[in-house]
């Protein structure tokens, strides 16, 4: 089993969030970056599969300040050397999929094949709508919900097979939808040097195809994940394309579900995964020296931000049993804890709350979702240290 660490970066500490305008503070910027720093080294050393990073804009109130997810991967892997750096992830519908093709390939290049990918649908409106206006446009059709959502799909996947034609093609053409690579009856001034050191143009200098360069270190390209996959649908459609889905469903019953269609869609591309292969989970974890501390932490970090950021968006959805209704569940840390999405303790207690989980969805990564600077750094090493001796070691040979 991998165990990697998940930040939703927030910069500032709840009192420091609650002045207001904290994500446009340059002072609490750079103490975040310095922390992860000095957090991704422990990992490093100590055997963690790596960090992953969401994509948020426009986050000026101080939470999930993670603007450009490459660039801060960037930032911590040259400060690593075993780490893998990536995110969870890149919203591929407000995304150009050729920048993103060159970005991860340039990471992975720069860090010598530890990049990995991730790519999500998004769910913010304020910024998925204003960076995809002129994707048909995302904007326009914001009071259709069928129809966003559709829209949304339809240029995650073909954005996603653009990335995967880029990565795996010295040159290629595209004509999608959305798409038309390259345009067509484009003159290319060049197409002597071209046809001499290239390929992609035709007699007459027009160009038939395009390449995007770098290539990626890892071949055919960097580990594909997929955050965070609520319907079963989205779980086949993520393992048919060989993408590694991450689930925050915490009722085991749901989530067993989702395992079972992420060998089904395995299965239709002639891949047989045994339980839990292929698949991913994600959970909030804080860890003290006792239950009492670490409770006290959790109360003040990541409930501050999922009770009044993440409830409003409908991701209670991730603590819902069987027929029940997501806008019933109290949006309390009480509801979080009880119902598995945040475990929160002493070692000992921790260690139990994996345990359980994982006899019954044996997943093959488990990530580790922080919001760093919510916790203060010293009780987020100490929780990093206590879950590299006394935790994670229980579960996986490759944490010491």
């Amino acid at each position: 089993m991998e165990f990697g660490v998940f930040y939703l970066p927030s910069i500032g500490n709840k009192q420091e969030i609650s002045q207001g305008m904290a994500g446009r503070r340059t002072d609490l910027y750079q103490r975040m970056l310095w922390n992860l720093a000095e957090q991704a080294q422990y990992l490093d050393a100590h055997g963690y599969y790596g960090v992953a990073f969401t994509e948020h804009h426009f986050h000026i109130e101080g939470e999930e300040v993670s603007t450009n997810p490459i660039l801060l991967d960037m930032f911590l892997g040259m400060q690593t050397k075993n780490l893998r750096v990536g995110q969870l992830g890149l919203v591929l519908p407000s995304q150009n999929p050729l920048r993103v093709a060159e970005d991860i390939a340039i990471l992975d290049q720069a860090t010598k094949g530890r990049a990995f990918a991730g790519f999500a649908r998004g769910y913010q409106p304020r910024w998925v709508n204003t960076l995809g206006q002129h994707y048909d446009t995302l904007g326009d059709n914001a009071t259709d919900p069928e129809r966003y959502e559709a829209l949304k799909k339809e240029l995650y996947e073909e954005h996603f097979d653009i990335i995967i034609k880029a990565w795996t093609q010295p040159t290629f053409s595209h004509h999608g939808k959305h798409w038309q690579i390259p345009p067509p009856n484009t003159f290319w001034a060049a197409h002597e040097v071209t046809r001499q050191y290239g390929q992609g143009v035709d007699a007459r200098g027009m160009l038939t195809e395009i390449g995007t360069v770098p290539e990626t270190y890892q071949k055919p390209y960097p580990p594909l994940f997929q955050p965070f996959s609520f319907s079963e649908s989205s779980v086949k459609w993520a393992a048919r394309h060989n993408v590694v889905p991450v689930t925050i469903v915490c009722d085991p019953e749901i989530c067993l579900g989702q395992f079972r269609a992420c060998q089904a869609g395995a299965a239709e591309i002639g891949k047989t995964l045994p339980l839990g292969k292929g698949i991913g989970l994600a959970r909030e974890v804080v860890v003290a020296d006792t239950d009492e501390e670490a409770l006290a932490i959790g109360r003040e970090s990541g409930c501050f931000i999922w009770t009044k950021f993440f409830e409003p968006f409908g991701f209670n959805s991730a603590l819902i049993r069987p027929g029940e209704d997501y806008k019933t569940i109290p949006n309390t840390f009480e509801s979080m804890c009880e119902r598995g999405l945040t475990l929160c303790g002493s070692p000992d207690t921790v260690a139990r709350q994996i345990e359980r989980i994982l006899k019954q969805l044996p997943a093959e990564y488990f990530w580790l979702y922080v919001y760093n600077e919510l916790v203060p750094q010293k009780a987020m090493m100490r929780s990093f240290e206590l879950l590299t001796k006394k935790v994670l070691p229980h579960f996986s040979d490759k944490i010491s």
